[in-house]
This record gives C-alpha cells, sequence and structure tokens, in this order.
C-alpha cells in the first residue's frame, strides 16, 4: 500500500531510536518493517525539507525575499538568435542549521522513503534533497502535474492550504512577496500559521495525486481551527471527492 506521511509521523518511523519516550513506538516499529519488507511504499511530501524547514521566526523575512530564478540562454540558429527563459523555484537553506533533520533525512533515504515534489513557480527547493529526490516515469509526469494543481486549486477554494498565506498578503499588499513583507509585525503568528497549512496543503494534494491509500498523521487541525485542509469538514468532501483517507499510526500497524 502506498502512504503519505505527514510531518508528525515521518520522524518517528525514520529514526525510531530517537524517540524513546513515544509512548506508541512499537506501532511505529511495526510501520518500519512493513515498509522494510514492502507491505508499504512510503512518501514524504518535499515542503518538509523546504518551507517547513525555515525557522519560524525567520518565515515572513524568507517569503518577503521570497524570488523566482530566472535563467536566460540564447544560442545561435539558421543565421538568427533564439533566446529560451526558464523560470525555476527558489531555493531554501541547506541542512547546515538543521543537523537533526538532516539526521532524519538520511535515515528516510535509507529506509525506502520517496520524497516528492509539488513545482509552485518561485516555490523553495533544498539543493541537499535534489539527488534523493522521487522522479516520476515521465509517461505519469504530466498526469500528476495537471492532477495535484486541480487538488491544490480545490483546497485553495475552500480557504485551505496555500490560501491563508495568500489571504494574509492580499490584505497588505500585491502578490505574495509584497503582501508578506508589508504585513505588519502582529500577523507574524498567523504567518507562521499559514506556511505550516500550506505545507499540509500541499502533502495532501500529492497523496492524492499519487492516488496513495491513505495519509497517516497526527494531526487534528487544532491549530489550523476550521479552515484547516485537516479539519473534519475539508476531510469530508476530500474523502467523497477523492477516496482521501486520514489514518493514526496507531491504526495504520494495525492494518498492515
Amino acid at each position: 500500500m502506498k502512504v503519505m506521511f505527514d510531518s508528525n509521523t515521518w520522524r518517528i518511523v525514520s529514526t525510531p531510536s530517537k524517540f524513546p519516550n513515544e509512548k506508541s513506538i512499537n506501532d511505529f516499529m511495526k510501520i518500519r518493517e512493513a515498509i522494510i519488507t514492502g507491505k508499504i511504499e512510503p512518501y514524504i511530501s518535499e515542503t518538509v525539507f523546504t518551507i517547513e524547514a525555515i525557522k519560524k521566526i525567520q518565515r515572513k523575512e524568507t517569503i518577503s525575499k521570497r524570488k523566482p530564478r530566472v535563467k536566460t540562454k540564447t544560442t545561435e540558429k539558421d543565421g538568427g538568435v533564439a533566446i529560451s527563459i526558464t523560470i525555476g523555484p527558489s531555493e531554501s537553506s541547506t541542512f547546515d542549521l538543521n543537523p537533526i533533520l538532516k539526521s532524519h533525512f538520511d535515515d528516510a533515504i535509507k529506509l525506502g522513503f520517496k520524497i516528492v515534489r509539488l513545482p509552485r513557480i518561485g516555490s523553495f527547493t533544498n539543493e541537499e534533497v535534489e539527488n534523493s529526490r522521487y522522479r516520476l516515469p515521465t509517461s505519469a509526469l504530466e498526469a500528476y502535474h495537471t492532477t495535484v494543481f486541480e487538488i491544490v486549486n480545490q483546497i485553495e477554494s475552500h480557504n485551505a492550504g496555500f490560501a491563508h498565506l495568500k489571504n494574509i498578503a492580499a490584505t497588505y499588499g500585491t502578490g505574495l512577496t509584497d503582501g508578506i513583507s508589508k504585513a505588519p509585525v502582529s500577523e507574524e503568528k498567523n504567518i507562521i500559521k499559514a506556511v505550516a497549512e500550506w505545507a499540509d496543503g500541499d502533502s495532501v494534494a500529492i497523496c492524492i495525486a499519487l492516488d496513495c491509500d491513505c495519509f497517516c498523521t497526527r494531526d487534528k487541525a487544532k491549530k489550523g481551527g476550521v479552515d484547516s485542509v485537516l479539519s473534519t469538514p475539508n476531510i469530508a468532501w476530500l474523502k467523497k471527492d477523492h477516496g482521501f483517507e486520514v489514518i493514526s499510526p496507531e491504526d495504520l500497524a494495525k492494518l498492515v
């Protein structure tokens, strides 16, 4: 079975020895064994290592400076000049300032986790993740991109996911970077939460687009409120329209 793991579950599965006080450690060990034996094909959203990896106190500043990388290439052809322009994601910081996350990342890769990107223009990447990132077969890539952005748009239409950050930005400026840079200090906590919600929304969209069987999380959307992508109302329509299933690590352990 294909399982997308949330931020609050994948690290324990990957490095159980670092969580000696975990009450459900036996369940996580069962999940780990199921991955080793091939019963579970595990996935993580790349946002875990990009936007979520940005320190909370630095999120407003980092988003404010967000710019896409623009590359131009000039070539001569048939007596003329051709110019191509490529717009790609911004780079996030590496693991240099977060060695703990790096150790979990290494353990996850060794265990067999596949890291999947949702390619937003001008978003963030982590260059240290690139060599290990899961790349879908070319034959499946177009369908994945089509589906994942359809789901993202639906999530935002329900005022969840990336919509939280966009709404804050729209209150103070034009466009994401401008709006977040002009947002007052009083909005900083909301921006921190909005970035976490952005990551959750993208993770859910990736989960559905990959046709995963379930999304393993402990998130009860208490901090995100009714507009969280993982709130009860949003999970209900995601399940009805897309067969999206949320499962706790304890229940996943029983399943395998």
